[in-house]
């Protein structure tokens, strides 16, 4: 009896210790899955915001490439108009000259600096994005075609000889000097080239063929220190062709100033007037002009 009593009091007290002993164990099994299940949670949050943030520096990258690429500079394409002014060198001239009477003379003209101003108007095209290499970076073939009228003027002298054959090898000649204004339009129709550059400097090159009226005024001349002509007037026109250079800087995709070179040839004009001598009819050589001018354009649409 007193062996029953016994163990009916051990195997509680035994159980309850037991009990006591398992609780640290359980505490670190529970704190142990808490700090997986965090650690996990974390790593599953962290993965989360790195995909985000990579996502995100993806999408600012490709926003950054459209815009650079949008950016690149490219002149506006369509209707355009332009003013110039600028100066010109004219070449020496040589002339014949021929008389009604039978006499004839020749000489030279010209050499001289002459005022140019015009305008033009033209459409540029949108053209062609150049090579893999250059693609996207504003480098760009643009055509354009364009009217261009300007005007010339200078005061023009020059001196030679007029006379007579003789005989058979013998000629009786005079020194004889002119003086004249001419006041020149030229009208051409121009095709260009241009080549435009990520840094809105477009350099281009193109040529113009077209037509010229040359008004020849206050015209003198005297033959052996005599005066046969003085204050006459006298209008001729024919064919041009003038090969261009030049360059143009964009402010904006619309508005650019410029500077240009032509190089100008004039077919043999011919000055027909009435002298005391008789009529005169001066036949001049191919007239070669050099110009240059600066000026500004703006494209409308």
């Amino acid at each position: 009896m007193k062996r029953r009593k016994t163990l009916r009091y051990l195997i509680p007290a035994i159980s309850l210790l037991a009990f006591g002993a398992m609780q640290p164990v359980w505490a670190g099994i529970e704190e142990g899955d808490n700090s997986v299940s965090a650690s996990n949670a974390s790593g599953d949050l962290s993965s989360s915001g790195g995909d985000k943030e990579m996502k995100e520096a993806s999408k600012e990258m490709k926003e950054q490439k459209e815009v650079s690429k949008e950016e690149a500079f490219r002149p506006k394409e369509g209707l355009y108009a332009g003013l110039y002014g600028g100066a010109g060198y004219m070449d020496t001239n040589n002339y014949n000259s021929n008389f009604s009477s039978g006499l004839f003379g020749n000489g030279q003209m010209g050499g001289n600096w002459q005022w140019v101003g015009g305008v033009k108007v033209g459409y540029q095209w949108k053209g062609w994005e150049l090579g893999d290499n250059l693609a996207g970076k504003g480098w760009y073939l643009m055509p354009a075609a364009e009217f261009d009228g300007f005007y010339i003027g200078n005061s023009q002298s020059g001196s030679g000889f007029t006379g007579a054959a003789t005989g058979p090898t013998s000629i009786a000649a005079s020194s004889t000097s002119t003086g004249m204004q001419l006041n020149m339009g030229i009208m051409t129709i121009n095709g260009l080239l241009k080549l435009v550059t990520p840094w809105k400097l477009v350099p281009y090159i193109g040529m113009g063929v077209g037509g010229y009226y040359l008004s020849a005024s206050n015209i003198s001349q005297s033959v052996a220190g005599r005066g046969i002509v003085n204050g006459a007037s006298t209008t001729d026109g024919g064919f041009v062709f003038t090969p261009i250079a030049g360059s143009e800087y964009y402010l904006t995709k619309e508005l650019s100033v410029f500077v240009e070179f032509k190089f100008l040839y004039m077919n043999n004009p011919i000055l027909s007037y009435g002298t005391a001598l008789g009529n005169e009819s001066m036949h001049f050589g191919q007239m070669l002009n050099y110009i240059g001018v600066l000026g500004a354009k703006y494209v409308f649409w």
